[in-house]
C-alpha cells in the first residue's frame, strides 16, 4: 500500500472540509484489497448512515472530491481518475477512467476548469482538463522539484522525544494540490523535501514553482487549508513532526509564523498527523493524528498562532481522513475499518454519538 503558499492569497477551504448543509450522501473510498471500492451512504436528519451499496473498484480510490453533481475519486493503486455521476437516490455510475498522469495520485481537487492532482509515487502534479459533461481531458504533468530534489532529513527535528515517524524523506513526494479560488495561484506539498510550493495560475502547464517555502526539517508537510477570514493566512499540517505551521503570505513572499504540536503536552513515542480541515463556523481546525488516534482542536481566535485546546479518541485506530456535512463529522479509522460519528453542535468540542458504522479500510470520504 503506499504511503502517504506564496504571495497574498485568498481564502481558500479544501475540498473535504466543508459540506454544503444540504448534502445528502456521504460516499467512502477504501484501500484495497479490504476495501471492495466506494461504499455510498445516506445521511439521516440525525447524522446516522444508511448503507446504500458498493461501488466496485479495485483501484484504492484513496481521495475523493466532488462538484456537487459528480464524483471524481484518486485511484492509488492503479494511477488513475475515476469519474463517478450520482443519481438522486445517491447511486454512482462510473463515466470515465483516466490516467492521472503520475504514479500512486494520493489527492486530488477542482479548480478553474480542471483536475489537479499530487502524486506521491513519483512526486509529479498533473492537471487534467474539465470537459461540460464532467468528463476528464489528457492529463499534463510536472515533477514537484527540477533542481535541488535532495530530499529532507528522514527524523523531524521537532518531533516529539522517541519518535519513530519515518515516512517519507527518502524521495520527494508530492501530498497535496489545491488552487486560490481567485484564480491566480496554484499551491503545492512536497513531503519528501520538507517545502511549500507556489505557481501561477494559468492555462499553460506549471514549470518550476516561483517560491519554495522551507518548512522545519524533516517535518514532512502534508495538507493544507488557508484561514476563512484572512487570506494571508495559511496552515500546514506536518505529518512526521505532527505540527502545525502558521504561514504569513505577502507581496514580498512567504514566512513561517509559528509551529505547534498538534499532540498532547509530554507526549512521547511516534504518531503520525494525517487530515486537516476548517470547523463550522471557521473559529477553529481539526487535526488527526494517527497512532495517538485522536482529534486535535486548535482555536483560531488568534489566527497567527493557533492555540492547541484539546484532544478527541476516535474510537478507533489509525485515523487517516474526515468528513464534514453539515454539523456532522465522520472519520475514516484505516486500520479499525470503521467510521466514526461526531456531532458538531458545538464545534470547539467534537461530540462522540456512540455511532460507528463498518468500512473495511476507510481512506478517504465526500458528502455530496
Amino acid at each position: 500500500m503506499l504511503r502517504r503558499h506564496l504571495l497574498t492569497l485568498p481564502a481558500l477551504l479544501p475540498m473535504t472540509a466543508l459540506a454544503a448543509p444540504s448534502a445528502r450522501f456521504v460516499h467512502v473510498g477504501t484501500y484495497a484489497p479490504g476495501g471492495q471500492g466506494l461504499y455510498s451512504f445516506a445521511i439521516a436528519a440525525d447524522g446516522a448512515l444508511r448503507p446504500l451499496r458498493v461501488t466496485a473498484n479495485s483501484g484504492s480510490p484513496s481521495w475523493l472530491a466532488s462538484d456537487g453533481r459528480r464524483l471524481y475519486a484518486a485511484e492509488e493503486g492503479t494511477h488513475h481518475v475515476a469519474v463517478y455521476t450520482q443519481d438522486d437516490a445517491g447511486q454512482l455510475t462510473l463515466l470515465q477512467r483516466e490516467p492521472s498522469g503520475g504514479q500512486g495520485p494520493c489527492q486530488l481537487s477542482l479548480a478553474a476548469g480542471r483536475v489537479w492532482v499530487a502524486h506521491y509515487g513519483d512526486a509529479r502534479f498533473a492537471a487534467l482538463p474539465l470537459q461540460a459533461d464532467g468528463r476528464l481531458g489528457t492529463a499534463a504533468s510536472w515533477p514537484s522539484c527540477s533542481s535541488d530534489c535532495r530530499p529532507g532529513p528522514t527524523r523531524a527535528v521537532k518531533a516529539p522525544p522517541g519518535s519513530q515517524a519515518h515516512s517519507g524523506h527518502d524521495a520527494p513526494h508530492a501530498h497535496m494540490i489545491q488552487a486560490s479560488p481567485d484564480g491566480r495561484w496554484l499551491l503545492g506539498t512536497d513531503l519528501g523535501r520538507d517545502r511549500l510550493l507556489v505557481w501561477p495560475l494559468t492555462d499553460a502547464t506549471p514549470g518550476a514553482p516561483v517560491q519554495e517555502l522551507a518548512l522545519s526539517p524533516g517535518s514532512g508537510p502534508r495538507h493544507f487549508v488557508f484561514h476563512p477570514q484572512d487570506a494571508g493566512l495559511v496552515y500546514v499540517l506536518q505529518e512526521e513532526s505532527s505540527t502545525l505551521s502558521t504561514v504569513a503570505l505577502g507581496a514580498d513572499g512567504a514566512r513561517v509564523l509559528d509551529e505547534v504540536s498538534v499532540l498532547p503536552d509530554g507526549f512521547a513515542g511516534t504518531s503520525f498527523a494525517s487530515d486537516l480541515l476548517v470547523a463550522p463556523g471557521g473559529r477553529h481546525l481539526y487535526a488527526l493524528n494517527r497512532l495517538h488516534d485522536s482529534i486535535a482542536v486548535l482555536s483560531l481566535a488568534r489566527p497567527r498562532s493557533p492555540r492547541l485546546l484539546d484532544h478527541h479518541w476516535v474510537r478507533g485506530s489509525f485515523p487517516r481522513s474526515a468528513c464534514i456535512a453539515g454539523q456532522h463529522l465522520y472519520v475514516c479509522n484505516q486500520r479499525s475499518d470503521q467510521l466514526s460519528h461526531f456531532s458538531l453542535g458545538h464545534p470547539e468540542s467534537p461530540r462522540f454519538t456512540g455511532r460507528q458504522t463498518g468500512v473495511p479500510s476507510p481512506a478517504g470520504a465526500c458528502a455530496m
